[in-house]
């Protein structure tokens, strides 16, 4: 399957469930209702544990998505199993935590280069390295989860590094480039964009956007990313 096909069935896919995609905008709404009401009274800090909760169902339900997809279905996984659903969350939440320190390190070497030996870096430069360093952890960490999720969720399969940078090469140039440049657009430009736009628009409006447009974004994300595993993330 092409990258155009790849797009085509993400698409339909993600409309493919009107309850589990109204449910999960519920989620959505939830988690940005939980923050606004958290951000207004600190007392009912209270709430951040079921907020919390939901986003780890949510995280878990996207990645029981992607590993559905990679193993054949074309159908929503239920949401059902909160327990698995959770657990799944929190693995994702780990695999994310862990790679995003990957594009820090860079800098943490050359500051302590800078204490250590006083050598200075100019600005350009380090804005560069992290650049660099950043996108070489996003593309690590989708890689990451896909196989991990190849693997039925294994926790120790998202650090293979050798395995995940190796299917990654098996992919080619251009099958890499166009394949993940659709999970970085959504990733890097689409949703922040939404959620910067979405402080100046009506109430009514964002929540609109959050039953239709985020959940859409969440779905068709992770079936992309399940296709690639199926199709173009295989052992040899």
């Amino acid at each position: 399957m092409n990258t155009k096909e790849m797009l085509i069935d993400s698409v339909k896919y993600s409309f493919k469930n009107k309850r589990c995609f109204l449910f999960l905008g519920i989620l959505f709404w939830s988690l940005s209702f939980g923050s606004d009401i958290i951000g207004e009274y600190p007392i009912l800090v209270i709430f951040i544990i079921p907020w919390f909760f939901f986003v780890l169902i949510e995280g878990g339900y996207l990645a029981t998505v992607i590993e559905d997809t990679v193993f054949g279905s074309d159908e929503y996984p239920k949401f059902e199993n909160l327990k698995k659903l959770i657990w799944k969350g929190i693995k994702e939440s780990l695999i994310l935590f862990t790679y995003s320190i990957f594009s820090f390190i860079p800098l943490a070497l050359i500051f302590f280069e800078v204490i250590l030996f006083g050598i200075e870096f100019p600005p350009l430069i380090l804005l560069i390295i992290f650049i660099i360093s950043s996108f070489f952890s996003i593309i690590m960490v989708e890689g990451a989860i896909i196989n991990c999720e190849y693997n039925h969720s294994k926790f120790k399969a998202a650090f293979e590094f050798k395995t995940i940078i190796r299917k990654l090469r098996k992919m080619g140039i251009n099958r890499f480039f166009s394949s993940f440049f659709i999970v970085l657009l959504i990733t890097l430009l689409v949703e922040p964009r939404l959620t910067e736009f979405s402080e100046h628009l009506h109430p009514l409006l964002w929540t609109v956007m959050e039953f239709t447009v985020l959940p859409f974004l969440a779905i068709f994300s992770a079936r992309f990313m399940g296709l690639i595993g199926r199709y173009h993330f295989k052992e040899d």
